[in-house]
């Protein structure tokens, strides 16, 4: 599947895109666009990976990054089949911790950055219905040969219980103009997961 939109945008829109801030559309055609490694390091169960996979090849995936002026804040919203409207809000060098619901179960996250309005590395653990994860999920810009720009994410997976562990590189690209396909979770009928 192809973004006509950004690909119809002027040349100078996409090349000169020189950080993390704007809209991403996932780009299924490079990297790893399924999940399923991600879910099973998780021991989700096989029916819910292809449900999930179902979902990735009929709903875009996009990833909303909102930098503050200083690059000490950043606000993430997530868009796909599984996370509708999901939203990350973290100040870089401080842990937020996250009780979720039913039983409290504590979510930490840190984010950090090498490179500031560039490089955005989140480290999150939180311990799930199959038991601890510790996920760390690094987004950086990166400037083809072609001159164009994409975020590249790369999502690594932990699971200490079982010792397994797996990294997913995914490619979006920069999108302008709506999002299309847009649900809700009454929609879908899915819960939101903080899985991408």
């Amino acid at each position: 599947m192809t973004d006509s939109t950004a690909a119809d945008a002027p040349a100078e829109a996409v090349s000169k895109r020189d950080s993390l801030n704007g809209c991403w559309k996932l780009d299924r055609n490079r990297g790893q666009g399924s999940m399923r490694g991600y879910l099973e390091t998780l021991n989700v169960p096989e029916l819910a990976i292809q449900a999930h996979e179902k979902g990735e090849t009929e709903t875009a995936t996009y990833h909303t990054i909102e930098l503050s002026p200083d690059h000490q804040k950043v606000k993430i919203t997530k868009r796909s089949r599984v996370n509708n409207d999901l939203v990350v809000e973290l100040t870089l060098g401080e842990q937020r911790v996250e009780y979720l619901q039913p039983d409290d179960r504590p979510k930490k996250q840190l984010a950090t950055t090498e490179d500031p309005g560039k490089h955005l590395k989140i480290e999150s653990s939180l311990l799930t219905v199959n038991g601890m994860a510790h996920v760390t999920d690094i987004k950086r810009i990166v400037e083809e040969q072609d001159g164009s720009v994409v975020l590249v994410q790369e999502l690594k997976i932990t699971n200490p219980q079982t010792g397994n562990s797996n990294m997913t590189t995914r490619y979006f690209i920069p999108h302008h103009g709506p999002i299309d396909g847009e649900t809700t979770g009454e929609e879908t009928g899915e819960d939101k997961m903080d899985m991408e």
